[in-house]
């Protein structure tokens, strides 16, 4: 542990931050518990020789983690070689630096340079994977865990279909203190499987939104989305059901926000009782915004 090669009580605090400042000069392996401060990570991070490009997109999200009080500690470590090379963990460190925020993490020291070539080899857990750890059911996690960035961007007022990625820790938080995600979750997985004008991810979105606003027209609207029952040739659903499927026919791809626009279009027209003649005012133009979820 840490104690093991720092300064004995009595030292003064120049010499206690000297020693952690120097742990990864320490040739013997060993496991060190450590409140990394800013400054302490600045310093280590000078010590990061040829590692992989620093990736932004992951460092912001630690740095949203750190700020917000959600980092969770999970017993991974940074790594040093003998050499005092930093082998793993420059991401964690400079999103410290960024956040401005001391965080307390394990360090590794006296590891072998060899051991880079075979750290993060292995397969991380997606957010399917914790949220079946969590006891959803398999083919409802992976729709979930489709659906959830979509939620959580439209929640933060960003276009649903933004790239943002989410850690798997708020994932988890989300779908456990959001009983209408879940409700939407368990609506959706009773729909028709065979013909799907839509991905049950994007139907999970579409139906929680719309349930923001009416539940029992939410309810009504994916359902007949899905099974095609009871839909007039005028009804702005129907048109937007039959452009969906015969696009899969054709075997042609839809872009995400394509279906998702085009959604909340035939939400709004099917609430506003508008008719249409044809697919093309369901669907959006070039130039046309996102649109807003209407009563």
């Amino acid at each position: 542990m840490i104690g093991d090669n720092l300064p004995l009580p009595g030292s003064t605090d120049t010499d206690l931050s000297s020693a952690i400042a120097a742990l990864p000069d320490c040739v013997q392996y060993q496991i060190h518990d450590v409140l990394i401060t800013p400054v302490l990570a600045s310093t280590w991070l000078r010590r990061n020789e040829a590692n992989r490009k620093l990736r932004q997109r992951a460092v912001a999200q630690y740095v949203n983690d750190i700020q917000r009080g959600a980092w969770k500690p999970t017993g991974e470590t940074i790594k040093f070689s003998t050499t005092g090379r930093l082998l793993d963990g420059q991401h964690r460190l400079a999103a410290i630096v960024a956040s401005g925020v001391a965080v307390r993490m394990c360090v590794a020291t006296g590891l072998d340079n060899s051991a880079f070539d075979v750290i993060d080899t292995g397969r991380s857990r997606t957010g399917a994977d914790v949220l079946v750890i969590e006891g959803v059911g398999l083919r409802e996690s992976t729709i979930v865990s489709a659906a959830m960035p979509l939620i959580l961007n439209y929640q933060r007022g960003l276009v649903p279909h933004s790239r943002t990625r989410y850690p798997n820790q708020e994932l988890i938080e989300t779908w456990n203190t959001q009983a209408t995600i879940r409700r939407s979750s368990q609506f959706v997985a009773k729909l028709p499987r065979r013909v799907m004008p839509i991905p049950h991810s994007k139907a999970l979105f579409l139906h929680w939104a719309f349930c923001q606003r009416d539940i029992a027209a939410a309810d009504e609207f994916i359902e007949r989305l899905f099974t095609g029952e009871h839909l007039g040739k005028s009804e702005p659903l129907y048109h937007f059901r039959q452009r969906l499927l015969q696009l899969r026919m054709e075997g042609q791809s839809i872009p995400d926000t394509v279906v998702l626009h085009a959604g909340i279009k035939a939400w709004n027209a099917t609430r506003t009782r508008r008719s249409y003649g044809n697919w093309r005012p369901v669907f959006p133009r070039s130039d046309e915004t996102f649109p807003e979820i209407g009563r």
